[in-house]
């Protein structure tokens, strides 16, 4: 087929695209004369016409932070724990070694958004994040949220034993909290599951397991400690 042949195919199938995917956008059974003003004049204003995107403006430094830490604390985000609890099992399984998890919760989150409002809630995540990097080791471990109102924690070169004494210093520290809230003192308190490797094999069930240990200790009113479940069950 001549060059120009298979030029003017290639822009034909690239425009019935376009055509279909117009249509499945708006949801509407638009001719083909209009579908080809859109596809061939896609800066022109009409009634399909989408928002333009607008981008920011970032630094190098803000451009790292946003890449590892959580938007709101300290604390690295989500995606970027995932990863290196992937790594710190992979390092576990292979050298043997001692691997812990804990979720941490905030007790009654819920309740203090619904009685005193998102700056009172901005105000115990602020604490609960700085409390928890303070109890842990800044050169090994690591503190991530995990969710609305939790954090994970990522304890290399950690067995059940020390996580559980940790656990337990954070639950104290964070009994020892409140955040003010307009006139009013808001007593903090948490909820922490642990869970290690071997225990559990791999990242999801790890976490998992945690995380049922938490809401054991959510179950039985709060500020607790519910160490590895599955080790006593093994």
């Amino acid at each position: 087929m001549p060059k120009d042949d298979e030029d003017f195919v290639g822009r034909d199938n690239l425009f019935h695209r376009r055509v279909s995917d117009v249509r499945n956008k708006v949801g509407l059974n638009i001719n083909e004369s209009e579908a080809l003003d859109l596809v061939q004049n896609p800066g022109r204003p009409n009634i399909f016409s989408q928002p333009q995107i607008q981008y920011e403006d970032l630094t190098d430094e803000e451009v790292d932070r946003r890449a590892f830490f959580d938007k709101d604390t300290p604390t690295y985000n989500f995606r970027y724990m995932l990863r290196s609890l992937r790594r710190e099992l992979t390092r576990a399984r292979r050298y043997k070694r001692a691997l812990s998890v804990c979720v941490v919760v905030i007790d009654g989150y819920t309740d203090i958004f619904h009685q005193y409002g998102v700056l009172a809630c901005e105000g115990a995540i602020s604490s609960a994040s700085e409390t928890l990097i303070r109890a842990c080791r800044a050169d090994v471990d690591m503190v991530g949220r995990y969710g609305e109102d939790r954090f994970l924690l990522i304890l290399p070169e950690t067995p059940i034993e020390g996580a559980g004494i940790l656990a337990e210093r954070i639950r104290a520290k964070f009994e020892a909290l409140s955040v003010m809230s307009q006139w009013n003192r808001i007593k903090l308190s948490s909820s922490i599951g642990i869970c290690q490797f071997p225990d559990a094999q791999n990242l999801e069930e790890i976490i998992a397991q945690a995380e049922i240990a938490a809401e054991i200790v959510m179950e039985k009113g709060g500020n607790g400690v519910c160490v590895d479940i599955l080790a006593e069950t093994t």
